[in-house]
């Protein structure tokens, strides 16, 4: 069991990685993405980094940008296949994505706003009546 909380954040770390190079195949260690760098924080309760991967494996990876720049700027409109990607999610696994962010210390300021946001973007994007395909 003790080996498994190393390997949890160390998998979050390489999907975010590997997240980050599909956002920018050209430049792999784009210092523009918003997570680069940070140091991954202890988990809040036991096999939280768990259930924040399976959220993450639904996120079209060129989506999750989009996501992240909705929640801070309401002026950006997510697209329609975004907008499927976080019905899919779903309002758990979006409030659960939005924790995880609100997490990281440089994030812990705007926890209220995350929150209020991911809450926000899923009713919002679920009131659009996409359908959502597999």
């Amino acid at each position: 069991m003790a080996k498994l909380a190393y390997v949890i954040p160390t998998m979050l770390a390489l999907f975010l990685v590997c997240n980050t190079m599909a956002l920018e195949p050209s430049n792999s260690s784009n210092t523009e993405v918003p997570w680069y760098g940070l140091v991954i924080p202890s988990e809040p309760y036991d096999g939280f980094y768990i259930k924040v991967l399976s959220c993450l494996w639904i996120v079209d990876p060129s989506c999750g940008i989009k996501i992240y720049e909705h929640i801070f700027d309401k002026s950006k409109i997510l697209d329609d296949n975004c907008c499927r990607n976080v019905v899919k999610l779903g309002l758990q696994c979006s409030k659960r994505l939005g924790l995880a962010l609100s997490l990281f210390e440089k994030f812990k300021p705007q926890k209220a706003l995350i929150d209020r946001m991911s809450r926000k973007t899923y009713h919002e994007c679920n009131a659009r009546k996409l359908l959502v395909g597999d």
